[in-house]
């Protein structure tokens, strides 16, 4: 089945009232009135195979006619013009294509109009108003299609860039289903392990395509395959050296014999050159012929005056120097090797299908279990506005109370704001944990690259090959000079790449740089888009270059590491991965990112992260029980998300790490220190020797437990 899209009107007025009289002339002057079959918004008209008359010829070329989404066939083309005029911008709403079939192939009427609606789905027009009449005046049975390109539900025009394309590729699928012959298009069905794929043919070239271009042989560009004269390079060349070399070799037949084996023959160019010759006849010229090229080119080494005086006069390969076969060839197969790249395309492509048929079903999932969680989500806001309604009830109370004077009313009020907005931060807090809980539970979208691995685990032919593939890529991007490529896994990177120490997302994915206002740090955009990040006092700390966190360095101080990994936290919230060859510099990030509650995602760190976590849990509790039972590390973090509802609190590291900001708050064993717009650290007095006064603005240096304080005089009265 072949696809023909004819050309509109270049006025860009093509009509659905004249196509449809062409299309379907004679449909309703049938010497016997046709059948006509209704269902839904569909109606055939059908008529004898074929009528003639008096004198034995055909009176009229339509058999059969199929409207969609039209009351009748005489309404059809005023209803296809009144969707048309919904839509102002569609400048040529009128779409036409033939369906045809090849002479020795009749088809039956319903499978041609199941054809056609294959089709039509194809190009996103399933639910527009069509027509489709089938004519049998010629040897090739076809159908005509026009269509209406405006939606009459939405009244949106489908865009048909490619609808060619998607035409030939749905011929092809039509064909497996119905098991016609299968014609030659821009699409080619071929045979894998007995089941019937359709890849895209890209040696096709249609007649019009070459017509219009006027150079049919430019049609056929160079493929980029190796050159003789590259692979006599590459591949026999050091065989040949070899012989040469080897004090055995007596004769030119040694000589042929080497070449033989590869499928070469040395030739007499005559004028005293030589040429080597493919005899495969795998590969061939323009004209025909094989190919050849000069042995001064191929083989530089191979010299004529030098070999005949060790050899005597030019000899052609005689019978003693050919072999049965040759060992290795310049130019396999074609036949094969093109119906090997057919079959990989073929499986990649199902693949590719496969994935998407995956990506819907997961999308259709997280939807559904999103609307399972829904009524949670009100109750949230219904616990939220509770709050508030109790809110309003206590002030309501207070102002309406007889028993408290004025200034008593004040600090009730005061005392019940904040009391609510403490609870209020409560809630908050417990409600967006509950919410990141449900989050977790919804099923995950598949990346391509994850997929792909998981399935190739699990022995999946096309999944492995499409993951060798990806890895073949990534080393080409990386001779071409193409660097940080986000989705290739760092564990599988070269090793010269991993030599840079790096934090990059826990999930592979492209983000760009991020100029950020940070403590202590001040940042600038260079040439190549990187943003660099450096301390106030000219110190680099990091550079952002988008993928990843990088250094410039080797050795990475403890306060360049603690920013780094607190500015990728703020990234990358899921996690980080961190990559280099210094065993050292991962050491110390594990630990700090332990630390800071950040997930580092290296498989081989995750027990050196457990380990790390055991031991700063044993930290906390030696320290958070009190005499009493009471949990001042509790309380103090209690207290700071009651002054910053939207606070996030960490703890520092005692072994390294400096904090610059104010003290806002204390208690008798622990002290909050702000260190940047809604971040809090937490400090353990016990590592202090002086203790700073709330209020206060100090920078803390901690050195092996110990922390040492400098101090920037305070504004104002302080506390």
């Amino acid at each position: 089945m072949i696809v023909k899209v004819p050309k509109n009107r270049r006025d860009g007025r093509s009509s659905f009232k004249d196509l449809s009289k062409y299309i379907t002339e004679g449909i309703q002057n049938q010497a016997a009135p046709p059948t006509t079959t209704s269902w839904d918004r569909l109606t055939q008209y059908i008529t004898q195979e074929s009528v003639l008359d008096e004198l034995g010829d055909e009176v009229e070329k339509t058999i059969a006619v199929e409207i969609g989404n039209v009351t009748s066939l005489a309404t059809a083309p005023a209803e296809m013009y009144a969707v048309a005029n919904k839509n102002a911008r569609a400048k040529n709403p009128v779409y036409h294509y033939i369906l045809s079939w090849p002479e020795h192939e009749k088809p039956k009427t319903e499978d041609i109009f199941e054809a056609v609606r294959h089709t039509l789905g194809a190009l996103g027009m399933a639910d527009h108003q069509y027509i489709a009449a089938v004519h049998a005046n010629t040897d090739n049975i076809h159908v005509h299609v026009e269509v209406n390109r405006v939606n009459p539900q939405t009244f949106k025009a489908v865009p048909l860039g490619f609808d060619h394309k998607t035409l030939h590729r749905a011929a092809r699928e039509v064909e497996i289903r119905f098991g016609w012959h299968h014609d030659s298009g821009l699409f080619k069905v071929v045979d894998v392990g007995g089941r019937k794929l359709v890849v895209e043919d890209a040696s096709y070239v249609e007649d019009d395509i070459a017509r219009v271009q006027g150079k049919a042989e430019a049609v056929g560009t160079w493929s980029g395959d190796e050159s003789l004269q590259e692979w006599c390079a590459r591949v026999p060349a050091d065989p040949l050296r070899r012989v040469l070399k080897d004090n055995k070799t007596t004769s030119w037949q040694d000589v042929h014999r080497v070449l033989l084996q590869h499928g070469l023959e040395l030739r007499d160019a005559g004028g005293g050159g030589m040429v080597v010759a493919d005899t495969t006849g795998a590969a061939q010229s323009r004209g025909g012929q094989p190919v050849v090229v000069a042995a001064s080119k191929a083989f530089r080494f191979l010299k004529r005056a030098e070999l005949e005086a060790r050899f005597g006069q030019f000899e052609p390969a005689g019978d003693q120097a050919r072999t049965p076969a040759p060992e290795r060839t310049y130019k396999r197969d074609p036949e094969k090797r093109l119906q090997r790249r057919l079959e990989r395309k073929a499986l990649r492509d199902d693949l590719r299908a496969r994935f998407a048929a995956e990506q819907v079903r997961a999308k259709e999932m997280r939807a559904r279990a999103t609307l399972a969680l829904a009524p949670l989500y009100a109750e949230d806001k219904r616990r939220l506005v509770e709050l508030d309604a109790r809110y309003k009830a206590g002030r309501k109370e207070i102002q309406g109370s007889r028993t408290l004077n004025q200034p008593q009313k004040q600090q009730a009020y005061m005392l019940l704001k904040m009391t609510t907005e403490r609870t209020r931060a409560q809630l908050k807090e417990s409600i967006k944990r509950e919410r990141e809980q449900r989050r977790a539970l919804l099923p995950a979208l598949p990346s391509w690259r994850a997929w792909v691995e998981n399935l190739a685990q699990q022995g999946d032919e096309a999944a492995i090959s499409a993951l060798r593939g990806m890895v073949y890529q990534e080393g080409r991007d990386r001779r071409k000079g193409i660097v940080g490529d986000p989705d290739a896994p760092a564990e599988g990177r070269p090793e010269d790449e991993q030599e840079e120490n790096a934090i990059r997302p826990a999930e592979p994915h492209r983000t760009d740089p991020y100029a950020r206002t940070m403590q202590n740090l001040i940042w600038k955009v260079s040439n190549n888009g990187r943003v660099l990040y450096s301390f106030n006092d000219g110190g680099k700390a990091f550079d952002d270059e988008g993928s990843r966190v990088t250094y410039g360095r080797r050795d990475v101080s403890d306060d360049a590491l603690l920013m780094s990994l607190q500015y990728a936290d703020t990234k990358w919230p899921g996690g980080v991965r961190l990559t280099g060859g210094d065993a050292e510099f991962k050491r110390r990030a594990v630990r700090l990112a332990t630390q800071l509650n950040i997930r580092i995602a290296n498989l081989e760190l995750q027990a050196l992260q457990r380990s790390y976590r055991d031991e700063l849990s044993a930290v906390r509790k030696m320290h958070a029980v009190g005499k009493h039972g009471e949990r001042p590390v509790v309380a103090i973090e209690d207290e700071v998300r009651a002054l910053d509802s939207n606070a996030k609190i960490a703890h520092v590291s005692s072994q390294a790490g400096r904090y610059k900001g104010k003290v806002v708050f204390q208690t008798a064993t622990h002290i909050a220190q702000e260190v940047g717009r809604h971040e809090y650290v937490i400090h353990d007095k016990t590592a202090f020797r002086t203790v700073p006064e709330t209020g206060g603005t100090v920078t803390v240096t901690y050195r092996d437990g110990k922390a040492g304080i400098s101090s920037k005089p305070t504004q104002g009265r302080g506390r």
